[in-house]
């Protein structure tokens, strides 16, 4: 009898953490990704019209800066810094982004073989960029 109460009670128990999960304040990647792209642009409502539509659309533009980039595409996984003013982020694996697996027989992956989506500037504006 005992362990049919026990076995009830853990029952409950995680019955009512799997409630507490699935609540309203569960965020995906694309949701997280929305509400940055609103805030950031709440928050600057002087932006060219071209620049305000790309980042809406989670797209970039050349000549964008690197906090435009940020709201648009959300934050590197990885900055590689070059000599003068150059660099360019990778980033990781969460919506909109995607990333390669690499082969088994590379023990030491480059960067460019994982991550797919890719932004290069140059005095702190995007030149290129690989999506």
């Amino acid at each position: 009898m005992l362990g049919a109460i026990r076995n009830i009670g853990t029952i409950a128990v995680a019955g009512i953490l799997i409630a507490g999960c699935s609540g309203a304040d569960f965020k995906t990647d694309h949701t997280i990704a929305h509400d940055r792209v609103k805030s950031y642009l709440a928050a600057n409502p002087m932006l060219k019209p071209a620049i305000t539509e790309a980042i809406g659309r989670m797209e970039l533009r050349k000549g964008m800066t690197k906090d435009q980039i940020i709201a648009a595409w959300g934050r590197p996984a990885y900055i590689q810094r070059y000599s003068g003013q150059s660099e360019q982020w990778f980033f990781g694996c969460g919506w909109p982004h995607n990333c390669d697996t690499p082969d088994e027989d590379t023990d030491f992956p480059l960067l460019e073989e994982i991550y797919n989506s890719r932004a290069i500037f140059n005095d702190g504006k995007l030149s290129e960029w690989t999506s």
